[in-house]
């Protein structure tokens, strides 16, 4: 299937964590119905840091800019 990780199945989750996903399944960042993944993580710091805590599993901080690395 395709999964928005921006828009999880799951009600209590904000996002979508790819690695528990099915093998088969395509996953996106975004898509036509939300934002870039450059404008949230640039506009929205407070999302940005739970992204970054919740997901990317970090305590640092998210840098401000959407670097590749995030990418």
């Amino acid at each position: 299937g395709l999964r928005i990780q921006r828009m999880p199945n799951e009600s209590d989750l904000e996002f979508g964590i790819p690695s528990q996903y099915s093998y088969m399944t395509v996953c996106a960042p975004s898509c036509h119905d939300c934002s870039t993944l450059r404008a949230w993580w640039e506009e929205d710091e407070e999302r940005r840091q739970r992204f970054f805590k919740n997901v990317m599993e970090s305590d640092e901080l998210p840098p401000d800019q959407c670097v590749p690395e995030v990418a």
